[in-house]
């Protein structure tokens, strides 16, 4: 198990979701444990909705934002949705980390946020923290052209 903390986000990567498919698409979908503190209350939920690729496209978008190429980093999940938004802030060193969940696919009024800043070095490590679930789970499958 692997875990990914973005302020009080934790994702907990327990898991590929199917361990014997080699479909890239269903080869590739981790099983994540989700808990927030949010405004409106803890979070808590499981499910396979995140997959490996979308960490890679994450860390691309954060190191955009970083170079100064970028406005915004964003990490979104399917249902149940994880949606993480990291932005610029006021300052060259200042990010707004914006976490948005929906606990329940069948109940898109059932939503809860956060929002809080935080330190290029918490950027830099939410970087380091994605290669260290990538390299344990890693992407697998041939994707199709």
């Amino acid at each position: 198990m692997s875990d990914f903390q973005m302020g009080p986000l934790v994702l907990s990567v327990k898991s590929y979701a199917d361990d014997v498919s080699s479909d890239f698409y269903e080869a590739n979908w981790l099983n994540i444990g989700v808990k927030c503190p949010t405004d409106e209350g803890d979070v808590a939920f499981q499910s396979p909705c995140l997959m490996t690729t979308d960490l890679f496209d994450f860390m691309d978008e954060i190191n955009d934002l970083l170079a100064g190429q970028g406005r915004q980093a964003y990490l979104v999940s399917l249902e149940p949705q994880v949606d993480v938004r990291i932005a610029r802030g006021d300052g060259p060193d200042v990010f707004t980390l914006e976490v948005e969940l929906t606990p329940n696919a069948d109940d898109d009024e059932d939503i809860y946020g956060l929002a809080t800043t935080v330190t290029r070095a918490d950027v830099e490590g939410y970087i380091v923290q994605a290669e260290k679930i990538i390299e344990a789970f890693p992407v697998r499958g041939i994707q199709e052209a």
